[in-house]
């Protein structure tokens, strides 16, 4: 009998998030629907099980009504005769001294249960480093897997877990359930080195498929092997866009298996760059532009959704975006004519039209400071030359100061444009 299971990763259920006040509050929402749709979707499927690789929630303060709802859905699940098994990661550590260890909702040994505590028969949570083995059952009682797990103890857990995980002599499907950064893969850079893993701990194994948590990128970890990051459940920045939610995986024994996606994120992030703009001094026409290759660009999609958007390129408008107040007011007005829920707008590769050549030519002090900037972009010695010595003070190594004076001409050149020529037209 195949295993059927979801495998869901980094809930991060009670983030507090920035932005604006409505935006803030609709991603916390966010967090919590996309876990409830998908209960709804494996109690509707039927399936033996749902999985989830760590970080539950994202800090250990945990809020009572978020804690209350989590665990009516993870009873939900037990109800139906369906398993919830979850590992600690670095959010969610299982230590005694952490919350996790006072959630209630598995027995872990415990002796002598309530009459109540039933459907804590089919919850475990792993807590401990050391692997543990859970077989499941399914609804008439006969074993469909094996689940072997380990949790982080500590919000820090520098050891490599996976190097603990053990082969298993049994005819039954055998997945792993770990939070960890497997070393090398894609995204890994943009998460802290917890757990760390490497391709050789799952290649000594030969489990059916491996459900990874921590990275917030969906996908393969391991290439060739069933070892999957199913990305967290909702994006929570625009540095997380598209779809999210987790994966539908059919486990058989001596077989790798493939997860398939299915979304479960109310909300998405979603970025676009936008160059090649209208040559206009007239936000009106500038914000039909826009709307229109969004609209574009979102053909057939209609979840709801938030923007970040960078515009880059010669515009009259670039200098009135410098108005913080003008641009509040036109990302105000993108939302609301693209029906985003909120649209973060960025223009600092706005540039105003004018000819850069010509300026560059002209016998202006202008054109020699542009001169100038161009030559110590790739003149160390002249960039320091022309630096104020108290500076230069600041710094004893020559490779550091290099870097930063570097850093500080990036842009200077528009920035003198900026203000030393007026803007053309209202």
């Amino acid at each position: 009998m195949a295993f059927r299971f979801l495998h869901l990763a980094d809930l991060h259920l009670d983030t507090v998030f920035g932005g604006l006040p409505e935006t803030r509050n609709r991603l916390r929402a966010a967090t919590f629907e996309a876990f409830e749709r998908a209960v709804d979707f494996a109690i509707r499927e039927q399936l033996h099980a749902v999985l989830a690789a760590g970080d539950l929630y994202d800090e250990n303060d945990f809020s009572l009504k978020t804690e209350i709802r989590f665990r009516e859905q993870v009873r939900r699940l037990a109800d139906a005769g369906i398993w919830f098994l979850a590992c600690c990661g670095n959010h969610d550590p299982g230590g005694a001294n952490h919350h996790a260890a006072h959630l209630g909702i598995s027995l872990d040994g415990t002796a002598a249960p309530a009459p109540d505590d039933d459907w804590r028969r089919r919850v475990h949570l792993f807590r401990a480093p050391a692997p543990e083995t859970v077989r499941i059952h399914d609804r008439d009682g006969a074993a469909v897997a094996v689940v072997i797990g380990a949790g982080h103890p500590t919000a820090a857990e520098a050891r490599n877990l996976a190097a603990e995980f053990t082969k298993l002599e049994t005819p039954l499907p055998v997945v792993g359930l770990l939070h960890t950064q497997v070393e090398g893969v894609r995204a890994a850079e943009a998460h802290d080195r917890y757990a760390p893993s490497t391709a050789a701990d799952y290649e000594r194994l030969d489990y059916s498929y491996w459900a990874l948590g921590h990275v917030h990128v969906r996908g393969r970890a391991v290439a060739g092997l069933p070892v999957f990051y199913a990305g967290n459940l909702q994006g929570r920045n625009p540095s997380e866009t598209g779809a999210k939610g987790g994966y539908l995986v059919e486990a058989h024994a001596g077989a790798p298996a493939e997860p398939e996606f299915i979304p479960f994120a109310p909300l998405r992030w979603e970025r676009y760059e936008f160059s090649d703009l209208p040559q206009t001094d007239t936000a009106a026409i500038l914000l039909d532009h826009l709307v229109e290759r969004i609209a574009a660009a979102r053909a057939g999609a209609d979840d709801a959704f938030a923007l970040r958007c960078s515009l880059r390129g010669p515009s009259p408008l670039a200098r009135r975006f410098r108005d913080g107040g003008a641009q509040v007011d036109f990302e105000e007005a993108l939302a609301i004519r693209t029906g985003a829920l909120e649209v973060q707008l960025r223009t600092k590769g706005l540039t105003l039209p004018f000819d850069r050549e010509a300026l560059r030519d002209a016998p202006t002090v202008v054109a020699t400071a542009l001169e100038l900037i161009a030559a110590a972009q790739h003149d160390e010695d002249l960039l320091a030359e022309l630096a104020p010595a108290e500076l230069l003070s600041h710094f004893d190594d020559p490779a550091a100061r290099a870097t930063h004076l570097a850093d500080l001409l990036d842009g200077l050149d528009e920035e003198l444009i900026h203000r030393s020529v007026a803007e053309r037209g209202p």
